[in-house]
């Protein structure tokens, strides 16, 4: 047993082939002797004989936990797809807490064409193992199956319906066209000028292509619609913080902030507006709410930096050294820059552009614009 390991560990599936079947011999009941020697046979590709050896295995042991999944994972590859998921279904009730047992039977299901049959074993799987990229695959792809799916039987209805505008916009936005997510959107919101959410995500676009007065407009517009749409608050106070109108912004940022302790950058953009109106003691208080939130992105990274100029205004210079200390070790840590500020807003209803730490350092040397 212990060589057959050896070789196998080492690829050499022939030696450990012939280890197995000398242990199957000297031990004609011992199971895992079999299931080894299953495995050893799978491995090389002979896969009658592998199937031969597990189903061996477990009449010898027939709570033998691993059998079954392999002998699903044969029946799989020879395309008997429905005796792959009887033996697959045995394998997750032997051995609840497989997480490859769930994947191959969604697979299973996807092979069968069953794409929504397929995401509750994936889901599984992932509960399970969510750092298996495997699993991370195959749950996404019956998912982005699932979607095609609804999404055809969407346009079959109406190709011309506003939910079609919608997510054509959506793609469009996800892909980075943004030109044509703003003509998607558009048509969207003319269409269905009150439906809740569409004015946001036009402004989302807007905001994206440096179009501010428009993108400002349109989340006042989704705020008439929709006076709860916190998200739209919150966009719609940063924007304003950042394009020369902190009074307003803060208002805006406080009543999201109170709607939605939740939206924690928020604290970053009402600290940044605080900073623009001389209220020095607050902002300070907000930047240290947004590092907290979150002390290891680059938003912390600009706020310590924002930090250390308020403390040095205040002359409070231990802890303008100390925040100063805090940008340049983030600083250098820092792996590879966020993506492109203009792509930024798009990946998340809550989530807004940071603004490059570095960006911000040269801006404030003397001499530079």
């Amino acid at each position: 047993m212990r060589q057959g390991a050896e070789a196998m560990t080492s690829g050499n599936f022939s030696a450990a082939i012939s280890e197995y079947t000398a242990v199957t011999r000297e031990m004609p009941a011992f199971a895992e002797g079999y299931f080894n020697l299953g495995l050893a046979l799978h491995q090389a590709g002979q896969l009658d004989d592998a199937r031969a050896a597990l189903e061996k295995a477990l009449r010898l042991k027939p709570d033998l936990r691993g059998a079954n999944l392999f002998l699903g994972i044969i029946a799989y590859r020879e395309n008997r797809f429905k005796e792959a998921s009887d033996d697959l279904l045995r394998e997750t009730r032997l051995d609840p807490r497989s997480a490859k047992a769930f994947m191959w039977l969604g697979l299973c299901r996807l092979a069968q064409d069953d794409a929504q049959g397929a995401i509750a074993p994936l889901d599984k799987a992932y509960a399970l193992d969510p750092s298996d990229a495997d699993i991370l695959y195959h749950r996404g792809r019956a998912y982005f199956l699932v979607a095609n799916a609804s999404y055809a039987a969407m346009f079959k209805l109406n190709y011309d319906s506003v939910r079609v505008h919608q997510v054509l916009a959506e793609a469009y936005a996800q892909a980075y066209r943004n030109q044509e997510a703003i003509f998607e959107f558009g048509v969207a919101v003319k269409m269905a000028p009150h439906q809740p959410g569409l004015h946001e995500e036009l402004a989302d676009q807007y905001w994206v292509m440096g179009q501010l007065d428009k993108a400002a407009d349109s989340y006042r517009e989704e705020l008439r619609i929709d006076p709860y749409a916190d998200s739209s608050m919150y966009k719609l106070g940063s924007l304003l913080v950042l394009n020369q109108n902190p009074e307003e912004g803060v208002k805006l940022l406080r009543g999201a902030l109170r709607a939605d302790p939740s939206l924690s950058d928020a604290h970053y953009y009402l600290a940044s507006g605080l900073m623009s109106l001389g209220q020095d003691p607050d902002a300070i208080h907000e930047f240290e709410l947004a590092i907290a939130a979150d002390p290891a992105n680059n938003r912390a990274m600009s706020a310590y930096y924002k930090l250390a100029q308020l403390y040095r205004k205040l002359h409070d210079t231990p802890n303008a050294q100390a925040a100063m200390q805090n940008f340049l070790r983030m600083k250098a840590q820092s792996k590879a820059q966020q993506d492109r500020y203009d792509a930024q807003v798009v990946r998340k209803r809550t989530e807004l552009p940071v603004p490059d730490p570095e960006k911000i350092a040269m801006s404030d040397e003397p001499g530079t614009q």
